[in-house]
């Protein structure tokens, strides 16, 4: 799921005259007013758990920090000032001058455009300091607005800022950035939040098209295969452990700048990590927010496209950016100098190939190893247990009793594919889990990304505006989506609350916000389950299995039940174990913590430059994240390559 971002489209959807919305308004409070409480099941994920964040402040509302931005405000008039001031002073490397610039609480995100890391300043004092070591050497020139045009956003009736788009140099890098200015009750114009993002460097620009004309003695099909092939010969400069979206998006943006690289996929075909899922999986999110670098989906993809379709897609991937992969390849053996000279040994169809690749991509999945709870009695058990990542129809269980364990998005699709097929299924539940409906959600935290009027939008702009919010105001207005999403799934969630189904509102109560920066998991996105549910083909029972016999699954408090299969949709481990098990244990143990919200609001070694072993780069995220990352990371690899990447700000 994309971050919570500063620009709510919702709004612009609303029918009806103003009249009609007020009425309507008032008459959905009065509903509200008269609701009963939901239940509280208590926190099942604790509110610091994976998350150090410790910056957090209230949106600068009106009354507060801002007033109202007045309706005649000119907002370019706004950002072309602020460009004036921010020439000065960064043209200047006046520390004091840009840090005076902020609200008291204002935050400068920086994704590697000075800091050549990802890293968050959080309030006046931590920009200042920022500031004083980074702006001497980052000179900043041609400041200037870009589009979309600058613009008055006003998210909620209690919070409005002027935003705009920029563009600018530093001696290095080509860079974007994205902005809010709040006005003050001095009638002030003052940045609350300041996002810089890389988009280039200077002198290595992405490599011009290729004629394609046959020019050579073989053909392109042949050329291909011969290019892929040539790496059982000489070496990559880049190794990327891992051919999913990650990796092969990373893949494609080294190509277009020039940068040789290999792909190492364990499977026999690019695609088989998801033609491999479950058969009835499709995504759980409308594909607007998902198309690949270079490579957007077509004109009348599937709003939600299903496992095996994308499959096909990551090999009609590679094959049009002309990607070099090799399949049916594992990694047999690696190590790594504390110079960060990787050694890795690659086996393939029975042949041992050793590159010594100038930096390598662990791309394997956020995921690390699928987790199967230990439970007494199981190998006596006479039914089948099996975990999630193995199965795979529910074709073979009619007429059967299924029980599945496990309550996010994994254990629902599996339920749901039993109960419509009329199979006697059970799911069981250990703790709460967030559900939200996708008729509510979709238009809100897709609305960057979804077409209108059959138009798309342009996703670097999406991209900026989605990336753009740095987390601690994106938290506070995650607790504001959170509520309002309950209000709206309110008849949902009553009635699944009826049946049984314990329902909460997410990790610090951000919705499914704070539960992708932690678990990745714990939420459901209503794709149809639900329903089965609160018309009972679907069975709830709250506890865990305590142990089984020769054909009993007991469950706690000794309820003994009759079931032929039981599925563990138990979730995984840590991406570390993914990493010990593929590159070894002295690898993974030099590793920094991998995923979980840091102090300063950064996600810990993902897409970071630093994770604790020279040289090494983790790769993990969405198809979204995929995209806008892959380019981040792929711009500070070449500049590594070619020898002028400063060392990433450690201060």
């Amino acid at each position: 799921m994309s971050p919570i971002a500063l620009n709510d489209n919702v709004a612009a959807a609303t029918q009806g005259s103003e009249a009609d919305a007020r009425l309507l308004n008032l008459k959905e409070a009065a509903k509200v007013h008269l609701r009963k409480p939901l239940p509280d099941h208590g926190e099942p994920v604790k509110k610091d758990y994976m998350y150090a964040f410790k910056y957090n402040h209230e949106l600068p509302t009106h009354g507060a920090e801002g007033v109202e931005v007045p309706a005649t405000t000119d907002a370019t008039a706004v950002a072309q000032d602020l460009v004036a001031r921010l020439s000065k002073t960064l043209g200047a490397g006046d520390a004091k001058g840009f840090a005076g610039l902020f609200l008291e609480y204002g935050v400068w995100r920086d994704r590697s455009a000075f800091t050549f890391d990802y890293r968050t300043f959080n309030w006046h004092a931590k920009i200042l300091k920022a500031a004083e070591d980074l702006l001497p050497l980052n000179p900043v020139k041609n400041i200037s607005l870009i589009a979309p045009s600058a613009s008055i956003e006003r998210p909620y009736p209690d919070l409005s800022f002027v935003q705009a788009h920029l563009s600018f140099d530093t001696q290095l890098v080509g860079a974007s950035a994205l902005v809010t200015l709040i006005l003050t009750p001095n009638n002030e114009w003052r940045i609350w939040t300041l996002n810089t993002a890389i988009e280039s460097l200077h002198g290595f620009p992405e490599i011009p098209l290729r004629d394609g004309h046959m020019t050579g003695d073989v053909s392109w099909a042949t050329q291909r295969g011969l290019d892929t092939e040539a790496f059982a010969e000489q070496q990559p400069d880049v190794l990327i452990i891992g051919g999913g979206q990650n990796g092969l998006m990373t893949a494609a943006r080294l190509k277009a700048l020039g940068v040789s690289a290999l792909v190492i996929e364990r499977n026999a075909r690019i695609g088989d990590n998801w033609r491999g899922r479950y058969e009835a999986l499709s995504l759980h999110l409308p594909h607007y927010a998902d198309h690949f670098a270079y490579f957007p989906y077509p004109e009348h993809w599937p709003m939600y496209c299903p496992a095996q379709k994308l499959g096909d897609w990551f090999e009609w991937y590679v094959s049009a950016m002309e990607l070099n992969v090799w399949t049916s390849s594992t990694v047999s053996k690696s190590s790594v100098t504390a110079s960060g000279e990787w050694t890795v040994e690659i086996e393939r169809n029975g042949t041992k190939t050793t590159f010594h690749p100038r930096q390598l991509i662990m791309a394997t999945s956020l995921a690390g190893v699928a987790y199967s709870p230990t439970i007494p009695g199981r190998a006596e058990f006479k039914g089948t247990v099996r975990h999630s990542t193995t199965h795979d129809s529910s074709r073979d269980w009619v007429g059967k009793r299924v029980l599945v364990v496990g309550t996010s998005s994994s254990g629902f699709d599996t339920a749901y594919d039993f109960a419509r097929r009329g199979i006697d299924v059970t799911i069981l539940q250990r703790s709460p889990t967030y559900i939200m409906s996708l008729t509510h959600s979709v238009p809100r935290v897709l609305s960057l990304y979804t077409p209108v009027n059959g138009k798309r939008p342009d996703l670097d702009v999406a991209d900026r505006l989605a990336y753009g919010t740095p987390v601690g105001p994106s938290e506070e207005m995650g607790r504001r989506l959170g509520k309002e999403l309950t209000e709206l799934d309110y008849d949902l969630l009553e009635a699944l609350e009826a049946r049984g189904f314990k329902t909460w509102r997410g990790q610090r109560a951000t919705s499914t916000q704070t539960l992708g920066y932690t678990k990745n998991g714990g939420f459901y996105f209503d794709a149809g389950a639900c329903e089965h549910i609160i018309n009972g083909n679907i069975k709830v029972e709250q506890g865990y299995i305590d142990h089984f016999t020769k054909d009993k699954v007991v469950l706690n408090g000794n309820r003994e039940e009759n079931f032929d299969l039981v599925v563990l949709a138990t979730g995984f481990s840590n991406t570390i174990d993914s990493v010990r098990r593929t590159l070894g244990e002295d690898v993974a143990s030099r590793c920094k913590p991998i995923w979980g919200m840091d102090e300063e609001g950064e996600l810990n070694s993902a897409w970071r430059s630093d994770v604790g072993v020279p040289n090494l780069w983790i790769m993990v995220g969405t198809l979204q994240a995929a995209r806008y990352h892959s380019k981040k990371v792929a711009l500070r690899i070449k500049a590594r390559l070619e020898g002028i990447a400063p060392e990433p700000y450690q201060q």
